[in-house]
């Protein structure tokens, strides 16, 4: 009998992560969800298990040794085939040296140590089971240099080098890695204009069931 297919997506408690847990369990993935605000991981745990896939979730900071664990836990017991590092930080718009050490520390931790760190604990699984996909959200920041977005840019194209490198050995494992780049999504209610939570969901998901696709660029801004 063939095991069920799960999905592991941190930062779904709200905006494109929830949206992607939604997508994935629509085409009938088991889905493991994380956030740090526990009402909101409640009613997305609710409303995914509505669609009658298998549904836990697991609160917790990223950058806690302890919500790590657990999530690599859980992603043994679920026998996940999904990662995706969604979870992520923006940095205030300011100069550098207008910036506190603490800001630069949590947005260097969040954005690009921690998905690093966790995929290296799936990654263990995935070469176990000799399959297994790392989808990494990104930003058109990990392409681009932008005024004031210096360390913000620094923790995505940090994540996006890893990103590729990365591939290079996982691919010995049959283990395929996405990037996805998408400019601003409204994920927050004070972003008015940007693209639709769902709308990015969905062109993620449709990359990822071509197998040929390894990158993503998702630029919703107005072209002059």
């Amino acid at each position: 009998m063939n095991e069920r297919k799960s999905v592991l997506i941190t930062g779904s408690n709200r905006g494109l992560g929830k949206e992607l847990a939604l997508v994935f369990a629509n085409n009938n993935y088991d889905v493991i969800l994380h956030g740090r605000d526990k009402k909101e991981l409640k009613k997305v745990k609710e409303q995914v298990s509505k669609t009658g896939v298998n549904c836990s979730s697991v609160s917790g900071d990223l950058n806690s040794n302890k919500t790590i664990d657990e999530l690599d836990k859980i992603s043994r017991d679920k026998n996940i085939s999904v990662l995706i590092n969604n979870a992520g930080m923006l940095c205030p718009y300011l100069p550098l040296n207008e910036l506190k050490e603490e800001q630069v520390n949590e947005m260097i931790a969040t954005n690009l140590i921690a998905p690093i760190i966790l995929t290296t604990m799936i990654y263990k699984h995935f070469i176990k089971e000799g399959t297994g996909t790392v989808i990494n959200i990104n930003a058109v920041a990990g392409l681009e240099h932008t005024r004031l977005r210096s360390i913000y840019s620094a923790s995505k194209w940090g994540l996006r080098g890893f990103s590729e490198t990365f591939r290079i050995e996982a691919k010995e494992h049959n283990v395929r890695i996405i990037n996805v780049y998408p400019s601003r999504i409204k994920t927050r209610p004070e972003f008015d204009k940007g693209m639709e939570s769902y709308n990015v969901a969905e062109k993620i998901y449709d990359a990822f069931k071509n197998k040929q696709v390894e990158k993503i660029i998702l630029d919703g801004r107005n072209k002059k």
